[in-house]
């Protein structure tokens, strides 16, 4: 099953049909684990070839999040992920602001330490929508999750118009 980038939404979806009849093998999660480590890479492209994943970051990447954090959300995009996390947490500000000035390769790295903290906080996260927003990665895809991450919260903006 190898899927082309020409749709992301639909080579993510497929990617994560297949990442999902994984989520309870122990042993398929840690090879998936081992996509996000390049001396270990190897031991995912079992798993990945079968997507036609093998040297293709956006899988790579979001196969081996799943590995950490298989609980997912079928909405939202990773800037609504960081404003969860960002409750409370007055630094991860400056963390969301550095997501949003990489370029491809490095936001992949810098999104693994969010993965783990949304696991410890138990906040899922849209990994479909993540795969695209890593295939499209660019001003737009940044600029959607600023808007998640620092736009008024829904009851502000259905609520009551200003008074004053």
């Amino acid at each position: 099953m190898t899927t082309s980038l020409a749709d992301p939404k639909e080579a993510a979806s497929k990617l994560m049909a297949y990442l999902r009849t994984l989520r309870n093998d122990r042993g398929a999660m840690a090879d998936l684990r081992c996509a996000l480590v390049p001396a270990r890479r190897a031991r995912a492209w079992p798993l990945l070839a079968r997507v036609g994943g093998i040297e293709r970051p956006a899988y790579e990447a979001v196969a081996g999040w799943f590995g950490y954090h298989p609980d997912e959300s079928r909405t939202g995009n990773l800037g609504a992920t960081c404003r969860a996390l960002a409750a409370g947490n007055s630094t991860f500000d400056g963390r969301f602001r550095r997501l949003l000035a990489c370029d491809r390769e490095d936001v992949i790295k810098l999104i693994r330490p969010v993965i783990l903290a949304a696991r410890a906080k138990e906040i899922p996260v849209n990994y479909e929508e993540l795969f695209a927003d890593l295939c499209y990665w660019g001003d737009r895809v940044k600029a959607r999750w600023a808007k998640e991450f620092w736009g008024a919260p829904a009851q502000a903006v259905e609520g009551k118009p200003c008074s004053t």
